[in-house]
């Protein structure tokens, strides 16, 4: 190996340190080096994990979350119709109540009515009797004596008032 120039003292030295260098790179960088790579892919698919649970679980919020809305969609229209059956219902109260109200009034009416032709009825008897009296007077005045006069007069009064009453 001296005729290629390679010293096989000088080759053991620098095999001996080759090794030294690679068991001592070995057990200070390599294996730390390599523990530290596996820590990190077991982060990586740690995070990959989580991120695919927390996919999933948005999943699951997104069905969620679409179940409830249709529920409150549901919901919403059973209320709405609720509430237009019971606007339906008030209203036909408050209808028959107006109803009532108004036949109360034009009873009423009625009754007023009927009460002023009563009193104007009255009114209309008594300026009748005395219209009658006034044109008896003046008619037996001029053709009876006074005191036939106060007999018809008196007669024709108690009959007027008997209709009156």
């Amino acid at each position: 190996m001296e005729q290629l120039g390679i010293e096989a003292k000088l080759l053991l030295a620098q095999v001996i340190n080759f090794a030294i260098i690679m068991v001592v790179l070995k057990k200070l960088l390599y294996k730390p080096i390599l523990t530290m790579l596996d820590k990190r892919k077991k982060d990586i698919e740690d995070g990959l994990a989580l991120t695919e649970k927390l996919r999933q679980e948005e999943e699951k919020m997104k069905e969620r979350k679409e179940r409830l809305l249709a529920d409150a969609r549901k919901e919403g229209h059973v209320v709405l119709d609720e509430m237009r059956k019971v606007a339906k219902e008030e209203e036909k109260e408050i209808l028959a109540r107006a109803h009532k109200e108004a036949e109360a009034v034009v009873q009423k009416g009625k009754q007023d009515v009927e009460a002023l032709k009563e009193e104007l009825m009255k009114d209309v008897r008594k300026e009748t009797v005395s219209l009658a009296g006034a044109m008896a007077h003046k008619l037996l005045s001029r053709s009876l004596s006074n005191a036939d006069k106060h007999a018809i007069i008196a007669k024709n009064l108690k009959d007027l008032e008997s209709l009156r009453g």
